[in-house]
Order: structure tokens, then C-alpha cells, then sequence
């Protein structure tokens, strides 16, 4: 019983030292119900209503204040207070993502392509080889605005592998051309190097695709996802890029393998016919007639025994 009651007064303590929001401020849980109605809002803007999109999301944005009973004023200051607290800002984020994604596969839409390499491991001829963060949030400050990634090659990796790189994105952009730039850097071996990149300015999927090399493997890829701000208006702070499910997919080429296999049993094969035709190379056999011992010499050379030099004699010996 008394070890009951500690435990319970522990959990009562940390809940009572766990920060808080202010009260002045949205709290998550609001802000989070505001910032998904805020998502849907301008997803049905930006596909019901065609060029006059932007005038009817600021409309449908308008609308979701007014359901949640809350001023501009309030959204802004609450934003702002939560960019200088980004951890809650991206919990309250999380909360969006899993419910947008929920409804978009409930919807069917372009989220199911996403989703389908989540089963590969990180090994076969298809894989996710991404190890960092999934989801991440820019803000357009300094510091805040840009993620840098790093992916160096292993065992895994092989001649003609191509890669793409995906991710969900949704933004809070309430003034001006929303912009961000994701580029990967893809270095090779001797030192090439291929630079890929796309703009994005639009919720939902993106994917940045980097095309195989037949002749060069991949040591590493570097790159980073970038939230620009053209307008240069530090004021307005209603500007935000959400990235979530972030994967990085390897594709295995078999045509590219198989013919890198095929050519290395060809000159492997030859590289051996040669040294088994070296090995059998006649050699001259003179040394190998020569009595032991002996050295060569001609007709008419001396013998040599024990540093002596004698004659050989013609005719018969004579005998004393």
C-alpha cells in the first residue's frame, strides 16, 4: 500500500513540474483540432476552386476560426509563441500528420504510393534506408528554416542503385508564394558528383528522384530540405512547412548487376586461361641432362677436381 502511494505522489509531482502552456495562449490540443480543420480547409480550396484558390482558403481559413470561436490575433501570437517552443509545436504537429493521413487513405489519394515502401526492411532489391528523423518543422527563421542529411554507403549498396527521396509536406503560408527546396548531393567513387533538387510549394507528396549510374558506385548522399521566405518579411510569422514520413528508397538495378557479374566471370575466366598458359611455357631442359655435379663445358675444356687441372689422354695408359 505504501509503495502504492509513493508511486501515485511521483506521478502527481511530474505532472505538476511538466511545463504548461499559458493560458493566453491556444493550448495543444486546440491548436491541433484549428490546424487540421486549418489543412482540410485549404486542401478543398486549392481543388474546388482552380485559380481562385488563394482568395477562397483565406475564406475557408476565416471559417475555421470563427468554428473554433477565436480570433486572428489569437492564431497569430499563439503561433509565434509556439515557434520559440518548436518541440510542442512539432507534438501538436504529429497529432495533424496521423490524422491527415488516416483521412487521405480513408479518401484513397496519393498517400497510399507513400505508404507502400513502408514494409521493405533495409535490405533486398527495394528498400527504405532512411535512419533520421521522419518529421521534422521549418519555420522561416534563422537556424530553423533548414535540415541537413547525410546518408553514407555500406555493404548494401551496389553498382547501378538509384534512390528517391519522399515525404509528405503541408504548409501554414498566409501571405505572399510559398517556396522550399529539397536537394541531394549524390557523390561516387572517383570523386563525381550529381546534384538533384525540386522546388515545392504545395501540400501533400513529394519525391525527388536520383537516377543510377552504370559505371560508378555511390559513396554517400548529403542533402537538405530548405524553407524560403521571398517576401523578407520578419513580421509576418504565419509561414510554416510541416514534413512528415520522410523515406529514403533504394532500387537495386538486376540488369545493370547482372551484366556487372556476367563481366566479371568473363575476365575472371580469361585472367585464369592466361596464368594456366604461362605455368605449362616450355623451358629449356639442358641443365636437367647434365650429370649432378657437373658443370657445362666444352670438348676441349679441362676438367676441374678438388682445384687440380688435369689432361685427358689419348691413347692407351701407361703402366709402371
Amino acid at each position: 500500500m505504501k509503495h502504492s502511494v509513493t508511486l501515485l505522489l511521483i506521478a502527481l509531482m511530474m505532472v505538476a513540474c511538466k511545463p504548461t502552456v499559458p493560458s493566453e495562449y491556444i493550448q495543444p490540443d486546440a491548436m491541433e483540432d484549428i490546424l487540421y480543420d486549418y489543412h482540410i480547409g485549404q486542401a478543398i480550396g486549392k481543388s474546388d476552386y482552380g485559380a481562385k484558390g488563394d482568395y477562397e482558403r483565406n475564406k475557408l481559413f476565416v471559417a475555421v476560426l470563427k468554428k473554433h470561436d477565436i480570433t486572428e490575433a489569437d492564431f497569430d501570437s499563439s503561433l509565434v509563441y509556439y515557434y520559440s517552443h518548436i518541440d510542442r509545436l512539432q507534438a501538436i504537429y504529429r497529432g495533424v500528420n496521423e490524422r491527415l493521413a488516416a483521412e487521405a487513405k480513408g479518401l484513397g489519394t496519393a498517400i497510399g504510393e507513400l505508404n507502400q515502401y513502408s514494409k521493405y526492411s533495409t535490405t533486398g532489391d527495394t528498400a527504405n534506408i532512411w535512419r533520421q528523423t521522419s518529421e521534422l518543422l521549418l519555420v522561416p527563421r534563422p537556424t530553423m528554416n533548414r535540415f541537413n542529411f547525410k546518408v553514407k554507403a555500406d555493404s548494401t549498396f551496389r553498382l547501378g542503385d538509384s534512390f528517391m527521396l519522399q515525404f509528405l509536406t503541408q504548409f501554414v503560408w498566409q501571405g505572399g508564394a510559398k517556396d522550399a527546396v529539397v536537394c541531394v548531393r549524390t557523390a561516387y567513387e572517383g570523386d563525381s558528383v550529381i546534384q538533384t533538387f525540386m522546388h515545392i510549394n504545395n501540400n501533400g507528396l513529394t519525391q525527388l528522384r536520383i537516377p543510377y549510374n552504370r559505371t560508378l558506385k555511390v559513396k554517400e548522399l548529403r542533402g537538405f530540405v530548405y524553407l524560403t521566405d521571398n517576401n523578407n518579411d520578419a513580421t509576418d510569422m504565419k509561414k510554416l512547412m510541416s514534413v512528415s514520413q520522410i523515406q529514403l528508397i533504394r532500387f537495386h538495378n538486376k540488369e545493370i548487376q547482372n551484366a556487372y557479374k556476367t563481366t566479371q566471370r568473363d575476365t575472371l575466366a580469361a585472367d585464369s586461361v592466361q596464368r594456366s598458359a604461362d605455368s605449362r611455357r616450355p623451358v629449356a631442359d639442358t641443365a636437367s641432362a647434365q650429370p649432378v655435379g657437373q658443370g657445362l663445358r666444352s670438348k676441349t675444356a679441362p676438367f676441374r677436381r678438388g682445384g687440380a687441372t688435369d689432361r685427358v689422354a689419348s691413347g692407351p695408359s701407361r703402366v709402371r
